[in-house]
């Protein structure tokens, strides 16, 4: 008995039950659809549903690293809008796509640098300064566009809608650029590594010769900037800009992270690669909510439900490793 407890023990803590627990319901999810719908299985339908994740799934990324880091970041739904009201006036006043995006991008990593240094001078939990810059950014977005859509690109823009890369539309490659950019920065970068100690425990960080302030401002400036390039591509893909892109994507965004692995409660815990497995957890979900013909109004008491199952499991998967050493 006591060998097969060790060997219990060893199989748990080795396994990443996250990625078990996720890949199982998944594939029950995707038997019980293909076998109610044939055509959820169908080319079409996949590209339907990363289409519909795919901005959520590039600001994960950015998320990912601040909540590893011990954070929380709800800009990102006032920065997605944000920044293509900002491309669209850049555009409108004559400026070509490519500086004004790079203009947009910087001036959003801003916004990250400000919330960061605003967290640290006044000495407020993460939440409270990321969700008074997401009101503020709202009301400007609303102000700016008088609560109308902004349409008025050049043909040459909207013909970027259409754009493939290697037979992928544009947001997708993008998306597998950045994702594959942070797992290898995430495992062989000093400064991203340093990202897991600082939210395990910051004290020892510090004490360790870690700044950690400068890491701190470095994950809110990247997922600032990743929100910046989801509201560019949102951009290109309506060919318009609007205050009310990004409704209610930073409880999205968080949820695609938590089912991910990455502990809320525990900084220091996560991966991106769990959280791209999040992400096509949530695109499946929100897909078979839709086919299945249920109410799109139920989405966010889902995603509700979600996060916190996705808190519970983390907390039973943390004691279970715990037990298992």
């Amino acid at each position: 008995m006591k060998i097969n407890n060790s060997r219990m023990s060893a199989i748990i803590s080795r396994v990443n039950l996250n990625y078990l627990t996720l890949l199982l319901i998944m594939i029950i999810l995707v038997a019980v659809m293909s076998m109610r719908a044939p055509y959820f299985l169908s080319a079409a339908n996949f590209a339907v549903m990363v289409d519909t994740f795919i901005m959520e799934a590039i600001m994960a990324l950015g998320m990912t690293l601040v909540i590893l880091s011990g954070g929380i970041d709800l800009t990102v739904t006032g920065i997605l809008p944000f920044s293509s009201i900002m491309l669209a006036l850049l555009m409108g006043s004559g400026m070509s796509f490519f500086p004004a995006a790079i203009i947009v991008v910087l001036g959003c990593s801003l916004i990250g640098f400000v919330t960061n240094l605003l967290r640290k001078t006044l000495n407020l939990h993460p939440m409270v300064v990321t969700m008074a810059i997401a009101a503020i950014l709202k009301g400007l977005n609303l102000t700016i566009t008088g609560g109308s859509a902004m349409s008025d690109f050049p043909d040459s823009f909207k013909a970027m809608s259409s754009m493939t890369v290697f037979g992928m539309p544009l947001s997708w490659a993008v998306y597998i650029v950045l994702a594959a950019f942070f797992i290898i920065m995430t495992k062989f970068n000093r400064n991203f590594i340093k990202v897991y100690f600082v939210g395990g425990n910051p004290e020892a960080a510090k004490l360790s010769g870690i700044k950690i302030e400068r890491v701190y401002m470095m994950v809110y400036m990247i997922s600032a900037a990743l929100a910046a390039v989801a509201g560019i591509l949102t951009a290109i893909t309506y060919s318009s800009a609007s205050y009310s892109y990004g409704t209610n994507a930073d409880m999205r965004v968080i949820t695609t992270v938590a089912i991910g692995g990455t502990s809320l409660t525990h900084g220091g815990s996560g991966s991106i690669v769990g959280t791209m497995l999040g992400t096509l957890f949530m695109a499946v979900i929100y897909d078979a909510f839709i086919m299945s013909g249920l109410s799109t109004y139920y989405q966010d008491v889902m995603t509700g439900v979600f996060l916190i199952a996705a808190v519970l499991l983390s907390e039973f998967f943390r004691y279970l490793k715990e037990k298992a050493r």
